[in-house]
């Protein structure tokens, strides 16, 4: 079977309910969607046991290797998806008491009544026996679910903070700290030695414990891959997650470890929403896992039918992992209870139809370190440096994808980067004050002085805190409140965007706070803060020959979403096109841009429910005549155009071809 592109089907099976026409529909499930891997699910969800005896193990795995066998004999490889390594919340089952499992203690002092202490080392023997049970029918892949984490699902949140922690971290420190105390020292300020000793203990033992399932794996079935399943990657930051080091731990001597990053939408949403959050989470993902891992994203249902998404966003959202150039997608499309393959979703269609597409897409991928675009970087050390006047755990979030999510959803081409301490130079980058509040002064100078730099308001208040404004030849600040009664909009003055004189931006909902600056030399001001009465009250948006400035600060709440407007898109993109070489997309709304460094082919995703009519974009010292179109008709057939490319007066490229809704195209540039 031709697998460029990789159908993982995770399955849920029940002995006491896996009657022949269940057997039978599983059979001719995987024939027709050409799925090429089956994880079985152990011990899952409403099914589950928590942490299970080792005789337990045995009986589950028993029955997968059984109920396996037909699928084997089809070539199909065989994977297993355990459910609990720590556990993901308490469900009212406690930890069995015939287990050396200590529980989980969270940093309000709550004791899990089934989640495991991640220190102890009586679950991490326990959890490395139980894979290598998993291992003794030699799966071809050993998945690590989304609870092999410090961070659990609400209520219970941040752990752990048990006896046995409380005296890692005083030891580390030298104190005598309670738990109330030792928290409120972590979650306060930014970098400090009582945080750092949480993420050094939390680092430390979620390495060790992955080595020693990986030894034991690897004992027992030399040629299983173990998998890394992950989900946000700020809460992971909030573990001091070492993404490519954790990795590493997982891979035996010929089996590098793979990955499946989160696709943000369990649940059918708004596509222009999941635009964003598919930079936040996947792409970001991604990023930190760098590029010596294979990647399978994971595409979910939950509740598990045509009532929690439609095939079409389904379809749409299996496209869109050829943004990230997946190897291929973990399919979890069925009821978890043991139901089996339900006929009526009609999901065999779908996967079978799309496949030669997908494969293509594969083949003729773009890897992110390939791409072209504005290059925005992110630290996955970010936690250890997060401010929070408040000292909230929620606080110690960091979010370093506001620029990312705003513009790639806005089609200007982007390059997010794993920052390493690699010098970056004579390039555009694009800053969150959360990433650079993770340099030294001397790699704030340097990054600032060798490139062009787009920075946000959280960016300009670290410039601030460090006496760095003369970067920005700013001599203070003033930090306005967003809702204070003082700014209510940015204007454009003398400006014409969208057709629209003097255009305006709200500056009171949905957005974060306006930092006022006082330069000390001039700078071209793009637009001005105004309160209600039209009283102007400084610059907004400002550039000069090293930077671009939007003094806005990320909204806990709202993010940047008040930023998400043609005006500024207009603003942005006229910028570019006057000072910067940056490729984008022009008159196309919702529909986002990747291109490779030679600028030779590009993909292009329509994240709406609109037909766009016209492919229109930007390319600087870029002479295009012919461009190969490849994509999916109306009846899920792969097609091909080759089709003229004319430009503008005005510089802009244009393509005479319908960008359908939720839509991918692969374009290759002919000349």
């Amino acid at each position: 079977m031709n697998n460029p592109y990789r159908y993982t089907l995770r399955l849920a099976i029940d002995k006491n309910i896996y009657d022949a026409d269940k057997r039978k529909r599983l059979i001719d499930f995987v024939k027709k969607a050409q799925i090429a891997d089956v994880a079985f699910f152990i011990n899952q969800e409403e099914l589950s046991d928590a942490h299970i005896t080792p005789k337990k193990a045995q009986e589950l795995i028993a029955n997968v290797d059984e109920v396996s066998q037909p699928l084997k004999e089809l070539g199909i490889t065989i994977s297993l998806n355990p459910w609990t390594t720590m556990n993901h919340s308490d469900r009212g089952i406690n930890i069995n008491p015939e287990l050396d499992i200590k529980p989980m203690v969270n940093y309000q002092g709550v004791k899990s009544i089934s989640m495991a202490c991640p220190g102890y080392a009586g679950w991490a023997d326990y959890i490395s026996e139980i894979y290598g049970i998993w291992a003794s029918i030699h799966p071809n892949e050993l998945w690590l679910e989304d609870d092999f984490r410090h961070y659990k699902n609400a209520p219970f949140k941040l752990g752990c903070f048990c006896d046995d922690h409380m005296k890692k971290y005083n030891d580390i420190l030298g104190t005598d700290l309670s738990r109330q105390e030792f928290v409120e020292k972590m979650f306060t300020g930014g970098e400090n030695k009582y945080r750092n000793a949480y993420l050094q203990v939390a680092r430390a033992e979620i390495l060790h414990v992955a080595h020693m399932i990986e030894q034991r794996v690897h004992e027992v079935s030399p040629t299983t891959t173990l998998g890394l399943m992950s989900s946000w990657p700020e809460v992971h930051a909030l573990e001091g997650r070492d993404w490519q080091r954790l990795l590493d731990e997982l891979s035996g001597a010929n089996t590098p470890a793979v990955s499946r990053p989160h696709l943000p939408a369990y649940n059918e949403v708004s596509p222009q929403q999941y635009a964003r959050d598919f930079e936040k989470y996947t792409v970001a993902t991604r990023t930190e896992i760098g590029p010596e891992h294979k990647i399978y994203p994971e595409m979910e249902s939950f509740l598990y039918s045509p009532y929690a998404k439609s095939n079409k966003f389904t379809q749409f959202q299996l496209d869109t992992t050829s943004l990230v150039h997946a190897n291929g997608v973990l399919l979890n499309m069925f009821s978890m209870m043991g139901d089996g393959i339900n006929p009526t979703y009609h999901y065999d269609d779908l996967l079978n139809h799309d496949k030669k597409y997908l494969d293509f897409l594969f083949e003729n991928g773009i890897d992110l370190e390939q791409r072209a675009g504005v290059i925005v970087p992110m630290n996955q050390d970010v936690a250890k440096t997060k401010i929070d006047a408040e000292g909230t755990l929620e606080g110690l979030m960091a979010s370093q994808t506001q620029w990312l999510e705003l513009l790639s959803t806005m089609g200007i081409a982007t390059k997010p980067l794993n920052y390493i301490g690699q010098e970056i130079k004579n390039k555009c980058v694009a800053i969150t004050g959360n990433f650079l509040n993770t340099l030294s002064d001397e790699q704030i100078e340097q990054l600032l002085t060798r490139n062009f730099a787009f920075l946000d308001g959280d960016a300009v208040v670290i410039l601030n805190n460090r006496h760095l404004l003369n970067l920005i030849n700013a001599t203070s600040i003033e930090r306005l409140q967003n809702r204070s009664g003082q700014q209510s909009f940015e204007q454009f003055d003398g400006t014409t965007i969208s057709g629209v004189t003097d255009p305006r931006i709200t500056m009171l909902t949905h957005t974060g706070d306006y930092v006022k600056i006082n330069y000390k030399a001039p700078v071209s001001v793009h637009s001005s803060a105004y309160d209600r009465f039209e009283n102007q009250l400084g610059p907004v948006t400002v550039s000069d020959d090293k930077y671009y400035i939007l003094p806005m600060t990320d909204s806990p709440k709202y993010g940047w979403q008040a930023q998400y407007t043609d005006i500024r898109e207009g603003d942005l993109k006229h910028f570019f096109k006057e000072q910067l070489s940056v490729p984008y997309l022009v008159n196309m709304y919702n529909c986002k841009l990747v291109i490779d460094e030679k600028q030779t082919k590009m993909i292009i995703s329509n994240w709406s429910i609109d037909d766009i009519n016209g492919i229109n974009f930007f390319l600087k010292d870029r002479h295009v005549k012919q461009a190969s179109i490849t994509y999916r008709d109306e009846n899920n057939q792969l097609q091909n155009e080759v089709l003229d490319v004319s430009l503008d007066s005005k510089g802009i490229y244009h393509i005479d071809f319908t960008v359908k809704e939720l839509a991918v195209i692969h374009i290759q540039f002919l000349d």
